[in-house]
């Protein structure tokens, strides 16, 4: 396995965190809010590192190699 798959069930595993986290935080914030609308915008890095990493994960891309 090379350090580009390592590095992406790295990314994977921070992305689940943060997701976790960002889903805990929903209870508490109020729809409407400015505290809403960043925690929406947080979710398009999380879900674009997270489908990067499936995806080398996927295909088996290194290229280091």
């Amino acid at each position: 396995m090379g350090l580009l798959q390592t590095a992406s069930r790295t990314i994977i595993a921070v992305d689940i965190l943060f997701a976790l986290l960002l889903a805990f935080s929903f209870q508490y914030i109020e729809p409407g809010t400015s505290s809403y609308i960043v925690a929406q915008l947080t979710l398009a890095p999380i879900v674009l590192t997270f489908v990067a990493g499936v995806l080398v994960l996927y295909t088996g891309w290194d290229p280091f190699d």
